[in-house]
């Protein structure tokens, strides 16, 4: 029988056409979303402008301090360090008297650099790597391979800045006084030997200027967006108005010309019933009275039947006026008319925005059509009851069902009225279940929000 049909389908596991997601309603713009999402994009170019600055302050500190590293030590060179030095500073065959001499003479000519601390320490070699003085004696006499720069220093007489190896071990005395920056200068002794002035001048500098620069970058990228964002967020806000205002006004039109249109078909609905319907009433009832006109009056009154059940699809019951019970017991005339029984089972009260509630009987009025149009079924069943915040509604038939790939896979096929009842829970970001199988019923399973706000 099928009336077994519609249970059986109820045991057919679930497809999901439509799965719930709010963010697809019709008629909602996510100001609020729109503008922290702007204000957010601001904030985190403004941060992305900032790492980048704090990167090339870094870098920039680095290059001025390298700069103003060598300009000085090439002036100390030049006009301290050079002019105090003697030939014996260097001369293997001097006394060591001599020696010692020159070496005195030379730290009493930097040693007011020394305790001003702009250098933590000096070194003075030989072209062979020698360190023949600086101000940390146990280095004197010591040798170590000059490196390629070095060697290029005394042959061009070019002065430069490093920051300096502390792990080399020339450079062991100088370990514990944090980052140095080496500085190196060619300098001459009188007979015109090449000797190479080093300074380490300490790190710090670098570091606080780096700083300063990090923070000038980043004064100028948020200050540059808090500006922006001053100028930006007035002017989105009021587009979001004017859109706004320009979307209730379609709204509002939208409404008038529906309230219009149905005012129209109410109008059209009552001059049929007053007019021809009770004129046609009238005469299948005159005609019956006569044996030979009886075929003639049943034909009439089948003709009233069916003009009145036009006149209850010109005027459907409102579900915000009239009641949702009695607008989908309008929304399944046609089923009824077209001899499938239907069966409506709704609470007494439900509270639903409008928009929720003619979701709902859009949404009966085309799924029970399907089923009469091509369920061959003979009942249908039309459930409808309150979940949290959403309408679950069910409407399941004992007709023939089908093949539920028809309508899951990828392409979409089928009838539009699939597609129609497809639309519904997109428009109110609702879900939409689809159980069937051929020979055991269709079932379909639409929730919705109670708040929806508008439709399509």
């Amino acid at each position: 029988m099928r009336g077994q049909r519609s249970s059986d389908a109820g045991a057919v596991a679930p497809v999901v056409l439509v799965v719930a997601d709010p963010r697809r309603r019709a008629g909602r713009t996510p100001w609020r979303r729109v503008l922290v999402g702007v204000v957010l994009a601001a904030l985190v170019g403004g941060a992305a402008v900032a790492t980048a600055g704090a990167l090339v302050s870094q870098r920039t500190a680095e290059a001025f301090a390298v700069r103003d590293a060598t300009a000085d030590t090439a002036a100390l060179a030049r006009v301290v360090v050079e002019p105090a030095l003697v030939d014996a500073i260097a001369d293997p065959d001097a006394t060591v008297a001599e020696r010692a001499a020159a070496r005195a003479r030379l730290g009493d000519a930097v040693a007011g650099e020394l305790r001003a601390g702009s250098a933590v320490r000096m070194k003075l070699w030989r072209a062979d790597g020698t360190v023949i003085w600086s101000d940390e004696p146990r280095l004197v006499g010591d040798r170590f391979p000059l490196s390629d720069e070095d060697l290029e220093a005394l042959r061009t007489d070019r002065s430069d800045a490093e920051v300096s190896d502390l792990d080399e071990p020339e450079n062991r005395f100088e370990r514990g006084s944090g980052p140095l920056l080496e500085a190196y200068q060619a300098v001459h002794t009188p007979s015109g030997e090449a000797l190479l002035f080093e300074a380490y001048l300490p790190y710090d500098e670098v570091l606080e200027r780096a700083a300063d620069l990090r923070h000038a970058f980043a004064v100028l990228a948020f200050g540059t967006v808090a500006v922006v964002l001053g100028l930006l967020v007035p002017l989105l806000l009021w587009l979001l108005v004017r859109i706004r205002s320009g979307q209730r006004l379609r709204e509002r039109l939208l409404g008038r010309a529906l309230d219009a249109e149905a005012a129209e078909r109410r109008r059209m609905a009552g001059e049929l019933h007053d007019g021809p319907v009770q004129d046609v009433a009238g005469l299948a009832l005159s005609l019956g009275a006569a044996p030979e006109t009886r075929d003639a009056a049943t034909t009439l009154r089948r003709a009233v039947s069916s003009l009145r059940t036009s006149m209850a699809a010109i005027r459907p019951a409102a579900p915000d006026r009239d009641g949702l019970g009695a607008a989908l017991d309008d929304a399944c005339a046609r089923a009824r008319a077209a001899g499938v029984t239907t069966t409506v089972h709704v609470p007494d009260a439900v509270e639903a925005s409008p928009a929720a509630l003619l979701a709902v009987v859009r949404f009966v009025r085309e799924a029970v059509w399907n089923t009469v149009k091509h369920a061959d079924a003979t009942t249908v069943d039309v459930q409808v009851a309150r979940d949290g915040d959403h309408l679950a509604v069910t409407v399941a038939d004992d007709g023939s069902g089908f093949d539920p790939a028809v309508v899951a896979g990828p392409t979409r096929a089928g009838h539009l009225g699939t597609t129609l009842l497809r639309e519904v829970a997109e428009d109110t970001g609702g879900s939409l279940l689809l159980r069937t199988a051929p020979g055991r019923g269709t079932t379909w399973e639409l929730t919705v929000p109670t708040d929806v706000e508008t439709l399509r």
